[in-house]
């Protein structure tokens, strides 16, 4: 992938997540705005309401304006007590002449002067009102409920009450102030945080293109070898038309040599091509070891011999196993192919199989040279062949042990590389014992 493309597609991923973010910071700011402000004036307007409604609260109103007497209190036991009632401090009852006229104006003292520019307002009546009124320098802020007297008394035609809400709106501008602080530093944290996720979304894809890339290269490079001998082979047969088949037998021979490790090539590609696109089946059956294991390493245990080589097998495992029995025989056939491959003559070759704990163990050790540590992590990885290999020309294309790690991983278990002592290697496979 280019570097103009990975930059963009970064960019993409990080404003897409700044953006998600930012959209939830503003969701969240504004429904917890909009709860408090419904829960900080839900007492008040519910005081406010009930007041409106006790025509007994109304009544004495009137009475303090008919005696001139803001002090003026219930003499009866019934009147709702003082835990019920709005507080009188913030509070305030104004009383109406039909023509708009305050008629308390004794009564409010006062208050009266902050109160003087409020204006009778005949909307809405009975319904539960936001407003303001400008008394100086300030602006006070109130909630109102409006209620017209069927039966006017003293010329009183509308009673108004009022709850003044500064301290609320002041404790509500201040929570709307330090939410919208937290939320733009949070969200300035959000956008270091969705550059960390845009780096780690484009990681897996920049690795997948790399990985890529060195597939197609490698694979190129690999079909490109067998595909040159076999086109020069026929190009030489063309320059001697008039030869045998007996003549020409060691190019034609040559070509087939060529066109079988093509086969193979192609093949594993395959392979690994359905297993990077998850096609992978497993075909589970149930497997007796001991039979399929002598079976499967006699034809090795003859090529061993044949090469003065010297081949030990191990053969414990007495329990049924579910596995792919395909699977496992191209995977032991693998281990075995490079037991072969890496040792000379005199080397010695065992195969271990047996049931440990709740694993079918299987072993290919074989000694000879080592493998060196910085190699053990990496010759699991397709195309990759160790230093040693490529001086004895061994023929192979490094895709074997990748699919050897492909068909223990589909069976959920795990291979790994080990030193044997004094000199050697051990290529260890753990599979469930019941998959």
């Amino acid at each position: 992938m280019n570097t103009e493309l990975s930059k963009k597609q970064r960019r993409q991923f990080f404003l897409v997540n700044a953006g998600a973010f930012a959209l939830i910071f503003l969701l969240l700011g504004f429904i917890v705005l909009q709860l408090l402000q419904s829960s900080a004036y839900k007492q008040t307007d519910e005081s406010l309401k009930n007041t409106s409604q006790d025509n007994r609260v109304i009544t004495m109103e009137i009475s303090r304006l008919q005696t001139d007497n803001p002090f003026l209190a219930p003499k009866n036991n019934d009147f709702p007590p003082a835990t019920t009632r709005n507080n009188r401090f913030n509070s305030q009852i104004i009383l109406w002449s039909a023509e708009g006229k305050i008629l308390n104006k004794a009564v409010l003292g006062a208050r009266f002067a902050e109160l003087q520019n409020l204006q009778l307002s005949k909307k809405n009546l009975n319904t539960i009102q936001a407003l303001s009124v400008k008394s100086g320098n300030q602006t006070l802020h109130f909630r109102s409920i409006m209620r017209k007297l069927t039966t006017p008394q003293e010329d009183v035609a509308y009673v108004q009450l009022l709850e003044n809400t500064d301290q609320i709106d002041e404790s509500l501008q201040t929570f709307q102030t330090i939410l919208i602080m937290c939320m733009i530093v949070f969200w300035l944290l959000s956008l270091a945080i969705s550059y960390f996720i845009s780096q780690k979304n484009m990681t897996p894809i920049l690795l997948a293109w790399q990985k890529q890339q060195e597939f197609v290269e490698n694979a190129s490079h690999e079909l490109r070898t067998p595909l040159t001998i076999i086109q020069n082979s026929l190009q030489k047969l063309f320059t001697t038309p008039n030869h045998t088949v007996l003549e020409e037998s060691e190019v034609i021979a040559q070509a087939l040599n060529e066109t079988r490790r093509l086969n193979s090539l192609t093949t594993d590609l395959l392979t690994i091509a359905r297993s990077d696109a998850n096609e992978t089946v497993l075909d589970l059956t149930t497997i007796t070891p001991q039979p399929f294991i002598a079976q499967l390493t006699k034809p090795f245990q003859e090529i061993a011999q044949l090469d003065d080589k010297t081949f030990i097998l191990e053969n414990y495992a007495s329990e049924k196993v579910i596995a792919d029995e395909k699977k496992i025989h191209q995977l032991l056939v693998i281990l075995l192919d490079n037991a072969l491959k890496y040792t000379k003559a005199g080397d010695k070759i065992t195969v271990l199989s047996q049931i440990t704990h709740d694993n079918w163990l299987l072993e290919v050790r074989n000694t000879g040279a080592n493998i060196a540590d910085e190699d053990k992590n990496q010759i699991f990885q397709r195309f990759y062949r160790e230093e040693r290999s490529r001086n004895k020309n061994s023929g192979g294309f490094g895709l074997g042990l990748a699919i050897a790690q492909q068909i223990v991983k589909d069976h959920q278990g795990k291979i790994s590389v080990h030193d044997l002592k004094p000199s050697g290697v051990i290529f260890r496979v753990k599979l469930p014992f019941k998959h």
